[in-house]
């Protein structure tokens, strides 16, 4: 038996040996109703051979998850297409044997194979894609702080046909990091658990026919992987929402999406929540121009813009006007309007 790499209170991870093969492959055997459609485990010798040779390659890592009592294997986890240098990122993959999955030990198993893939092997961030329908495979990753990021259609030749999954993510880095602040305010990858509050952000009554709701803008970035939401905080509290993106055109980048909770009004937010995001996306790669739009009857707004520096261009998009802040060299026309990716 391989020594122990991380132990926890009922569970242990090591890496799988030859050893192991008349325990592995039974455990597969009996389980073979719980994987279903899912996975498909090593199930013979060969297999299982095999399984050991790719888990000693350098861009692999395999882990048998062990219950406490007894030693009996209780689920696997593996760390494959290890990519090194400037990526240090792996995809995760795991699924538990019967009779002991349902019961913790494949999720404190994970935890401890999560926490030795950061420090140990010493990747920053790991990926792991579920079928959307597995809904105990999403609830498992969810609880391990893994976010969604992507969703890839037909990524996978599972079960007899090509199947759709969503890649969840989860970074070394403890906490959503800061993508950037000016004064009290602060802004934030969105995750999962800011839903709740940014689906229950509201502006002004008379300003509702300027902007739109928050999930309208989360389902655009969610399925046109384009626009980057953003969470607006102040003091630690969310307040706010904006989203960005970049043409790939001309290399401009665009604001969309801006909003500050009603109760959180005239407080300043605003203004330093846009100042913080124009320093970020000032610093860049070959950031040039900063765009937004709006209604032209929304004055508040256009008077804000325009006091951090954006000036109108003439442009009318969708009835909306055009305004750009010039970064790095003088303002002048990209790509069509029309060819943007606008959404206010």
């Amino acid at each position: 038996m391989t020594r122990a790499l991380a132990r926890g209170d009922h569970a242990w991870i090591r890496h799988p040996g030859r050893d192991d093969s008349v325990a592995f492959v039974a455990a597969a055997r009996r389980s073979r109703g719980l994987h279903g459609p899912w996975v498909q485990a090593p199930d013979t010798p060969e297999a299982f051979e095999a399984y050991v040779r790719r888990s000693r390659r350098s861009d692999q890592a395999g882990f048998l998850i062990s219950r406490t009592a007894d030693d009996a294997i209780a689920g696997v986890a593996n760390v494959s297409a290890i990519v090194r240098g400037a990526f240090q990122s792996g995809f995760l993959g795991y699924y538990a044997f019967t009779p002991l999955a349902r019961k913790g030990y494949l999720r404190e198993g994970l935890e401890l194979v999560v926490r030795y893939a950061f420090e140990h092997l010493d990747l920053h961030r790991l990926e792991a894609n579920v079928r959307p329908e597995n809904i105990a495979s999403v609830r498992l990753i969810r609880s391990l702080g893994f976010e969604p990021r992507a969703r890839s259609p037909r990524y996978l030749f599972l079960d007899g046909d090509w199947r759709d999954h969503v890649g969840y993510v989860r970074l070394r880095e403890p906490g959503p990091p800061v993508f950037g602040a000016h004064g009290a305010v602060t802004l934030h990858d969105v995750t999962a658990e800011d839903r709740r509050a940014l689906l229950e952000l509201r502006v002004a009554p008379d300003q509702r026919n300027n902007v739109g709701e928050v999930a309208r803008y989360l389902v655009r970035c969610l399925l046109e992987m384009h626009w980057q939401p953003v969470a607006i905080r102040a003091d630690g509290e969310l307040v706010g929402f904006v989203m960005w993106a970049r043409d790939a055109d001309d290399g401009s980048y665009w604001i969309g999406g801006f909003q500050i909770d009603q109760r959180f009004q005239r407080r300043g937010y605003g203004r330093a929540a846009l100042t913080a995001l124009i320093e970020a996306l000032r610093a860049k790669p070959e950031c040039r121009e900063i765009v937004l739009t709006y209604l032209p009857a929304n004055t508040v707004a256009g008077n804000l813009y325009a006091s951090l520096g954006f000036r109108e261009t003439g442009e009318i998009v969708e009835d909306e006007a055009v305004a750009r802040l010039a970064v790095g060299r003088p303002q002048g026309a990209g790509p069509r309007p029309e060819a943007r990716p606008r959404e206010r």
